[in-house]
């Protein structure tokens, strides 16, 4: 039997690679109890959510082939991400947006640019949360 601690995993998807590098050395320095996958767009990202499970998804709205909130409103319909958070990533929403964001159960807006500290104020609650009730 093993001692190991289950790690909180999060997908980052976005398009950007230098986002998705910031963000991936920010929660590996940051956090032992983190473990960081990226995928650079919605294909990349089904193939990682099928070969692996996470406790959070953080992706980019502005993508090619699928926005971020109409991949959201997708992996709602799944029972396995029907209640994972999501957090959406953009640099500009608008009215529209941000109502099917809400609609498509997203969690949380994380506006571009960000900061590692406004990162570190959106995730760290649901990792502290998931960790705290995790017998580990």
């Amino acid at each position: 039997m093993s001692n190991a601690k289950r790690k909180y995993a999060i997908l980052v998807v976005d398009d950007d690679p230098k986002i998705r590098e910031l963000v991936q050395a920010f929660f590996t320095l940051r956090s032992e109890e983190v473990t960081c996958v990226t995928a650079a767009d919605v294909q990349q990202a089904g193939l990682k959510l099928s070969n692996q499970d996470f406790d959070m998804i953080l992706i980019d709205n502005i993508m090619p082939v699928k926005t971020g909130i109409d991949y959201a409103l997708f992996l709602r319909r799944s029972i396995k991400y029907a209640r994972t958070p999501i957090i959406l990533m953009s640099g500009a929403l608008s009215q529209e947006d941000v109502f099917k964001a809400i609609e498509g159960g997203i969690k949380d807006i994380l506006v571009k640019p960000f900061t590692l500290k406004q990162l570190s104020e959106k995730i760290t609650p649901y990792i502290k949360k998931a960790l705290m009730s995790d017998p580990g």
